[in-house]
């Protein structure tokens, strides 16, 4: 997240820190000032910073409706091809909300082969059609299961579903971020998704 998208007035959370505060200005070199609840000014990074959603914000990205797989499916595979794809992902769905509440972390593979049996009859538009519906459902499930983190394992390929993650967080996800998992573990073949606390719901 740059500079660019904050402005003064905003409240905002610290990224590697307790507390909050209000954005007092935008500095030439790119730093916020921002002024905390004892008052003072301490210039920080946009990176460090996380933007405080209002309510009606978080309410509109639960608003958000992802498109059903019978949806995507529907012009490119057969009747009884679409009703198998459906059952899969009902039973990934029904599985990932019986999981405990409040994990500290989940992995959700977005590899297609970890996601349907078969790729016959699909083109490569629907493919990653069906990943970001995916990634936007498991998403929102680990929003309800208040989960802190979820790392997608997308691959490395050439970068569309990585960049369609981030981009999709950042628009529709009030007080999620995300950032890069572990090189170690990953490669660069997966994103850590953060769901603040803000997000979830009673």
């Amino acid at each position: 997240m740059g500079a660019n998208a904050f402005k003064i007035g905003d409240k905002v959370r610290f990224l590697n820190e307790v507390g909050e505060g209000k954005v007092t200005a935008v500095q030439e070199d790119g730093q916020i000032l921002v002024e905390d609840n004892n008052g003072f000014e301490y210039p920080h990074f946009p990176k460090d910073l996380i933007p405080i959603i209002s309510p009606a914000d978080i309410e509109r990205a639960y608003e958000r409706v992802v498109p059903s797989v019978l949806e995507i499916l529907q012009q490119e595979v057969t009747p009884a091809h679409q009703r198998k794809f459906e059952e899969d992902f009902k039973s990934k769905y029904k599985e990932a909300k019986a999981r405990p509440k409040g994990a500290v972390a989940e992995e959700v593979d977005l590899h297609l082969h970890a996601i349907v049996d078969s790729k016959v009859g699909l083109s490569p538009g629907v493919m990653l059609e069906l990943q970001i519906a995916h990634f936007e459902r498991m998403l929102q499930i680990g929003i309800r299961q208040r989960t802190k983190k979820i790392i997608f394992i997308h691959g490395i390929g050439q970068g569309v579903l990585r960049h369609q993650i981030w981009s999709r967080v950042e628009q529709y996800y009030p007080n999620c971020y995300c950032r890069s998992a572990d090189p170690r573990r990953y490669g660069n073949g997966a994103t850590e998704v953060w769901i603040g606390e803000a997000t979830f719901r009673d």
